[in-house]
């Protein structure tokens, strides 16, 4: 399998994955770019690329108002409540439980270990209509951090899950620094990010593989990871 890095924003490194069966983009909110040849989180940067709008993770820092947590809370009850698969959605089923798996595999163990995410059903709202829109570049609103995943064929959870955890292989957790892409696998494993709602949509438009059907999975994280010059945990 051949990878190659280009940088979509200043917010957004893009991995080029090409497979035997599908090609597959994935991309994630990350760290504010500077201009030494790496980003804060130290993932090399592109000097010749091509930057497009997106959000900053720095407005992800700012504490969530007390009716957000109230609202996400609300959310994240009636998923318990419900019984089942928290996430309701045959395409998503079990997107929860692959994210605690990388959780519960962190390398070094923590002294104290990771919570697992929650799904919430206010945070996969919003991940949910931004996958609707079939534009493969991230939310330049959304308060939560975020994971996408684009392939011209259908996955599964535990695939983009599995894809942006491969990236652990190239974090240095000593030097919280990156080898090469790694924010998605960060997020994943940030520990004060409780709750998890993931999107995901069949799209025949704004395909970023030139045309066609293709799929489009967005995870958003309350509270957001990937915060500059911290561990994830």
């Amino acid at each position: 399998m051949r990878t190659s890095i280009v940088q979509r924003s200043t917010t957004a490194l893009v991995g080029v994955l090409l497979g035997a069966a599908a090609i597959t983009y994935v991309a994630c909110q990350s760290a504010t770019v500077d201009n030494s040849g790496t980003d804060d989180a130290g993932e090399p940067v592109d000097p010749n690329a091509d930057f497009a709008q997106s959000s900053s993770d720095l407005a992800g820092i700012q504490p969530a108002d007390l009716a957000g947590n109230k609202s996400d809370l609300s959310g994240t009850m009636a998923d318990l409540a419900s019984g089942g698969p928290p996430e309701g959605d045959p395409l998503l089923n079990g997107i929860t439980a692959e994210h605690n798996k990388a959780r519960a595999a962190v390398s070094p163990v923590p002294a104290v270990a990771l919570p697992a995410l929650t799904w919430n059903t206010t945070v996969a709202a919003t991940a949910q209509g931004w996958a609707n829109r079939c534009m493969f570049m991230h939310n330049p609103s959304t308060p939560y951090g975020e994971n996408i995943y684009a392939t011209t064929g259908s996955t599964t959870p535990a695939a983009v899950v599995t894809s942006w955890v491969s990236e652990k292989a190239n974090y240095n957790y000593s030097a919280n620094s990156c080898s090469a892409t790694c924010g998605h696998y960060t997020q994943v494993v940030w520990r004060n990010s409780l709750r998890l709602g993931c999107g995901v949509k069949n799209c025949t438009t704004g395909s970023p593989f030139g045309g066609g059907a293709w799929q489009f999975w967005v995870c958003n994280y309350d509270p957001p990871g990937n915060i500059s010059g911290q561990r994830p945990y």
